[in-house]
């Protein structure tokens, strides 16, 4: 049960991180703005669709930079507990900073369940909305590749023939280099559909697909059959990666079927795994933050001037973003599990609060030896 004195902190600590929010909310869009314009140079893209473009992108940056809005705020807020006296009042009754930070660890970790049960299904939303208007207006090319619960299609041309086609696959392997039980339906410059062709396999080369066990139907003549065919494409392996889904086009909700989905294809899921779990340890690593927020500020006096502490924190937060980067990378490469890789950044910041929490007395242990 809440006393007083912990809703006052939990209020204090929310109107901070409410405060942070908006000043980063602004910066960030600003930002994000002047970018979405450069993109745009020389492309005659109007200002309501560079608008359109940063408001949708809005939610993605935000998710990215919140553990670092977590972190600044918590500062923000301990800080005003100190230099307002309170703190010394609240340490004074009894209350340790642990007992201070209890509640507000409380807060964050309810703050990132909001934040990935309803906040991640509209930046989801939005996101995919952003992707669209980015290709349709900045990049100006169209998706090669599309995933549905029935399997791959894929839009190419054949220069040889001087055909357009749309290939429909069951399965793939290899990031979609192998396609299996496929189907080819070809068209000529005019729209008019002039063959389908049918195999058991292809693997895709240099622009050309390798194909297996082919059965071509021409419109106008009789069905026939080869064991092998070289089909020429336009298509490259990473067009197809390119052109599938974002993870963070896909919500929390759907997240656990579409991986199923990607792996039964034989499409690796590792990097939508990788944003699954990213989701589910955020609330962790948000109340992490906030433990080593309080850890930074624990001896800290009302007339002490924080400028070590600043730097004390940019330090810690670039050693924390490096990791981060490390542990991804390690997980996107399969090197490390991926839960591993999203569960270690909130143990080792919990482990580096403890530590520093216990500097004082990890001293007298080392002096006595």
């Amino acid at each position: 049960m809440l006393n007083k004195i912990n809703l006052y902190i939990l209020k204090k600590f929310f109107y901070s991180f409410i405060l942070t929010f908006l000043i980063f909310a602004v910066i960030l869009f600003i930002g994000d703005f002047v970018e979405q314009f450069r993109k745009s140079t020389g492309k005659n893209v109007s200002l309501n669709i560079i608008f359109q473009l940063t408001s949708l992108n809005f939610f993605s940056l935000i998710y990215f930079t919140l553990p670092l809005i977590v972190f600044s705020s918590s500062i923000l807020a301990y800080l005003g507990l100190i230099r307002g006296s309170e703190k010394i009042i609240i340490n004074s009754v009894g209350i340790s900073n642990i007992k201070i930070t209890l509640p507000v660890i409380t807060l964050y970790i309810f703050l990132g369940i909001f934040f990935i049960t309803i906040i991640n299904p509209l930046t989801a939303l939005f996101d995919a909305r952003y992707s669209e208007l980015e290709y349709r207006y900045i990049d100006r090319v169209d998706k090669f590749a599309s995933i549905t619960k029935n399997g791959l299609w894929l839009k190419q041309e054949n220069k040889e023939k001087n055909f357009s086609s749309v290939l429909y696959a069951q399965k793939i392997k290899e990031q979609g280099r192998h396609i299996i039980d496929f189907m080819i339906l070809e068209y000529d410059e005019k729209g008019s559909f002039q063959g389908r062709l049918d195999g058991k396999s292809a693997m895709l080369k240099d622009e050309y697909w390798m194909m297996n066990d082919i059965q071509i139907t021409p419109k106008f003549e009789a069905a026939y059959f080869k064991k092998t065919l070289k089909y020429q494409t336009n298509i490259k392996p990473e067009d197809i990666t390119d052109s599938l889904s974002s993870p963070t086009n896909i919500s929390i909700w759907r997240l656990v079927t579409f991986i199923s989905f990607l792996e039964g294809l034989g499409y690796s899921a590792i990097d939508f795994k990788m944003h699954l779990y990213d989701l589910i340890f955020l609330p962790f690593f948000m109340a992490s933050l906030t433990l080593l927020a309080s850890s930074l500020v624990r001896n800290l006096k009302q007339n002490d001037r924080f400028t070590k502490t600043a730097a004390y924190s940019l330090v810690i937060i670039f050693i924390i973003y490096f990791t981060s980067n490390l542990l991804d990378a390690l997980g996107s490469t399969s090197q490390l599990n991926p839960i591993i890789s999203k569960a270690s950044l909130p143990l080792i910041v919990t482990i580096l609060s403890i530590l520093i929490y216990q500097k004082d007395n990890l001293k007298k242990i080392f002096q006595n030896d």
